[in-house]
């Protein structure tokens, strides 16, 4: 068991520095098919600690590489974040939008008409 579980772990940690390299390069289709496939062996690795194997056995150099792989992760999602602040701010660039209104939505380019306070119903002349 425990060769298949080092097996295992490496096979993660090789599909986990391969989403690294496409999360820097910016390969967003890639990035995709490799980010599913490191779901798969992370969902498929996931037993393998559950009811089988307490987390009390787990020898140290594994643990070690467990908990490497969570800070990873935690750098990865960081990496993610940015990414998509960039991609945003570049989509910004290309398709600009117009700013929020600050005083009301409208469906004229030209604005509304402000509202009414409700002091004069009626103005007569």
């Amino acid at each position: 068991m425990t060769t298949a579980l080092q097996d295992h772990l490496d096979r993660v940690e090789r599909s986990f520095n391969e989403v690294a390299t496409l999360l820097a390069t910016g390969d967003a289709p890639a990035l995709a098919e490799a980010s599913a496939a490191l779901h798969a062996l992370a969902l498929e690795y996931a037993p393998l600690l559950g009811d089988a194997r307490p987390w009390a056995t787990v020898d140290a150099v594994q643990r070690q590489r467990i908990a490497a792989l969570a800070q990873g992760l935690g750098v990865l999602r960081e990496s993610l974040a940015r990414r998509s602040a960039y991609v945003q701010q570049a989509l910004q660039v290309v398709v600009p939008t117009p700013a929020p209104s600050t005083y009301g939505k409208s469906s004229s380019p030209f604005g509304a008409v402000a509202p009414q306070s409700g002091q004069f119903k009626v103005l007569a002349a």
